[in-house]
């Protein structure tokens, strides 16, 4: 795992050492190698569906991976085929996302930003009623601090659920320590290529 940001190296807030982070974590995320890319995303998938909490979640939140973010596609087609209710999240205005149900990934058009997501004819899904979400992630610590893109959709969203949250990072894109401000929720779990971390 690298760990090119420190307190002492940046200096400043949190909200400023994320800033600082986002920037240079953009860059590396460009750089890693297509193949990696691809290698780590079927493992990432892997990891997932071996989770005892996977197999017995009912209904599933999970992200659309897009720009560089694990390829979700293998994930979101296995929760449709073992019967599992998928909620995938929709972007409603800015800083503020819902989650609605989908029983077909053709059912996800470009949203707001360009991302494929469920339009307001599918059907909603209350934040109580998730067992398990899968979150994107810039980059992610072992102990489930994550650094996402700055909007603060799923932290929002995120803390009026009461289900197991799990970020999906390569491992290069790891690092050891990530800034954190007080609303920032930290995940309960961190799936790599390389391996699962459990934080609680």
């Amino acid at each position: 795992m690298d760990n090119i940001f420190s307190k002492e190296t940046t200096g400043g807030t949190a909200a400023g050492r994320k800033r600082e982070m986002r920037k240079e974590l953009k860059r590396r995320r460009a750089n890693l190698p297509e193949k990696y890319r691809k290698d780590a995303d079927r493992q990432i998938f892997r990891h997932v569906i071996s989770l005892s909490e996977y197999q017995s979640a009912e209904t599933i939140f999970c992200y659309v991976g897009t720009d560089g973010e694990i390829d979700t596609s293998l994930i979101l087609e296995h929760i449709l085929s073992a019967g599992k209710r998928l909620g995938v999240p929709r972007c409603i205005e800015k800083g503020v996302m819902e989650v609605r149900s989908v029983t077909s990934l053709d059912q996800l058009k470009p949203g707001m930003y360009g991302i494929p997501e469920p339009d307001e004819a599918c059907p909603l899904i209350c934040p109580g009623e998730i067992d398990l979400a899968f979150v994107p992630c810039l980059s992610c610590s072992r102990d489930g601090r994550r650094l996402g893109y700055g909007g603060g959709y799923y932290d929002r969203y995120l803390a009026r659920t009461g289900c197991r949250r799990i970020a999906l990072c390569q491992e290069k894109m790891t690092e050891e320590a990530i800034p954190a401000e007080e609303w920032d929720l930290r995940m309960d779990g961190v799936i790599t290529e390389k391996r699962i971390y459990n934080v609680k």
